[in-house]
């Protein structure tokens, strides 16, 4: 699967048992995404950062070129000349690229890839609406404003999410949210997101704020829309890919997230006394 490289589970299982617990971010240059099996990747990216016009005027400027020309440009100076931007460039190049490629700077630093959203970004800019939207869902699936760095499981329709046959990926049974839209387009850049938590469903309760918190902190410039529950805005195949709508703009570039049920539940499922434990890290 794909994981960072520290020893993050038993930190995070301690995270669900205990209030108020927050987990490091990566330290700067380290790799977040290490290539195994599945498609399970840490989330943790700042988002009173991420939202900021600058930093969001900066990710559609690299869009403007291929990914190892746009290295030497505007965007890429922006995101480079703080931690969170290289973070975040990082992440970029994770999603976007397939592992063993990797792109440099002109200073000799160097991002890997992981997933492989957006192949041909490599050779041409990302002006493929497809792969635009795919590059959306990941990067805000990488979102987390809780100062937490949580284990989420990516699925959907793109062949590069797809699960290896022995990966881990079936342990990841708790569902969190669902992310689509287009940041990458020029004129009118678009975030949605609706909240997929089977805790909430379980329990009976209203849709948590803590999906907006996850994905907004307290960014003023937050351009996310929440949707409400995603069964009334998306459907899935057979295999559980999702297809998601916001107004007449349909988007079958839909990533979904689940998390590890990594507190002691009983064999028929999470208790409600659990919720607020647990969604207060989704």
């Amino acid at each position: 699967m794909l994981r960072l490289r520290v020893n993050a589970a038993g930190v995070i299982g301690f995270c669900f048992l205990a209030v108020g617990c927050g987990v490091a971010p990566a330290a700067e240059g380290e790799t977040i995404l290490a290539a195994e099996q599945g498609i399970i990747v840490m989330n943790g990216l700042d988002p009173d950062y991420f939202w900021e016009p600058s930093t969001q005027q900066a990710l559609r400027a690299l869009a403007r070129a291929p990914l190892p020309d746009a290295m030497g440009g505007s965007g890429a100076a922006v995101l480079l000349s703080k931690s969170e931007g290289r973070h975040l460039l990082e992440r970029v190049v994770a999603c976007a690229l397939p592992e063993g490629a990797a792109v440099e700077t002109s200073s000799g630093r160097s991002f890997g890839g992981s997933i492989g959203l957006a192949p041909r970004w490599s050779s041409a800019p990302l002006s493929d609406a497809a792969a635009r939207r795919w590059m959306t869902a990941c990067l805000l699936q990488s979102l987390n404003a809780t100062g937490a760095n949580v284990a989420i499981r990516l699925t959907g329709g793109h062949p590069a999410l797809a699960d290896a046959p022995d990966s881990e990926a079936a342990e990841y049974t708790v569902r969190d949210a669902i992310m689509f839209g287009d940041l990458f387009d020029q004129v009118r850049p678009t975030a949605y997101a609706c909240a997929d938590n089977a805790l909430v469903d379980a329990c009976g309760v209203a849709l948590s704020t803590r999906t907006l918190q996850r994905i907004c902190g307290q960014s003023p410039s937050c351009r996310i829309t929440v949707l409400g529950h995603c069964d009334a805005v998306c459907d899935r195949d057979r295999a559980g890919a999702p297809t998601c709508s916001a107004g007449r703009a349909v988007y079958p570039e839909s990533i979904a997230s689940s998390l590890e049920p990594l507190v002691a539940l009983s064999a028929g499922g999470p208790t409600c006394g659990v919720l607020d434990l647990l969604s207060g890290l989704l």
